[in-house]
């Protein structure tokens, strides 16, 4: 499994990205060609900065939204299997039908978004058409579409704090608020690692949401990485210069997981 999967498509990657690899014809060996064409276009650094810019707007949002509704899903609500429902449903959403949906709540004549707004006297916004929203709307997407999995995550870690530690904090007259700080979140901080990781590898790969809402613009603001990586590959057909994509993309999923590790494993030790 690993090897099909995982080994060979990145070695398989890593050997395209030294040749001119397109759909017909000999594949001409670059050496270097395809990195340094990358690295010296001024497009693929307005990429990475969208990259680390979606990471910023996604991955600190989902992390705090997704503990704080574990919290409440592992409390003792009545009804509470209904919440849990509703919070677990966007994993099983198709994305191309969780965008169409998205694309007609803000759409600027019929969408419901502007129509509430219009009650207030705001005028329409065009949301996914301007610089300024696009990126913001995207984020808002994917966080409410992956944050069920992230939930079911920190719920798994929740169930391993054994009660008694809880029942001994009310004792000694802790708050809700104090328990939270001082106990549940040292204790979830495995998991919170966990999340981090997935997290951020998660928002380096995201394609499907901004493929389906704004292809990429208006302007390129919205252009990631993997997106880019579609454009070289499946626009442009130059399969070479995408896998030198894929390559750096892994290079930096890499580097983040080892940062984190480093960071939040010497923490936690």
């Amino acid at each position: 499994f690993f090897v099909v999967f995982l080994a060979y498509p990145i070695l398989r990657g890593g050997y395209m990205s030294f040749f001119d690899w397109g759909i017909l014809g000999p594949k001409e060996y670059l050496g270097l060609g395809n990195y340094i064409d990358l690295f010296s276009d001024d497009r693929f650094w307005r990429v990475l900065g969208n990259s680390f810019v979606f990471m910023l707007l996604y991955v600190p949002p989902v992390i705090i939204v997704s503990m704080f509704l574990a919290v409440l899903l592992h409390g003792f609500i009545p009804g509470i299997g209904i919440f849990r429902s509703i919070f677990f449903l966007p994993m099983v959403i198709n994305v191309s039908v969780s965008a169409i949906a998205i694309k007609w709540l803000m759409d600027p004549q019929i969408g419901l978004l502007n129509r509430f707004l219009d009650i207030f006297g705001i005028a329409p916004q065009t949301w996914l058409n301007q610089q300024g929203w696009a990126m913001f709307v995207v984020s808002l997407v994917v966080i409410w579409s992956s944050s069920g999995f992230n939930i079911i995550i920190f719920l798994a870690g929740l169930e391993n704090i054994s009660k008694e530690i809880y029942e001994a904090a009310e004792v000694d007259g802790s708050t809700p608020f104090t328990t939270f700080f001082r106990i549940t979140i040292p204790l979830l901080r495995p998991v919170i690692l966990l999340v981090t990781v997935l997290s951020v590898i998660g928002s380096l790969q995201v394609f499907g949401e901004i493929f389906m809402l704004t292809g990429g613009g208006p302007f390129g603001s919205t252009t990631v990485l993997a997106y880019y990586l579609y454009e070289q590959g499946f626009n442009n057909f130059e399969f070479g210069l995408a896998a030198a994509v894929g390559v750096v993309m892994t290079g930096i999923i890499a580097v983040l997981t080892f940062i984190q590790f480093r960071f939040l494993g010497e923490r936690e030790v």
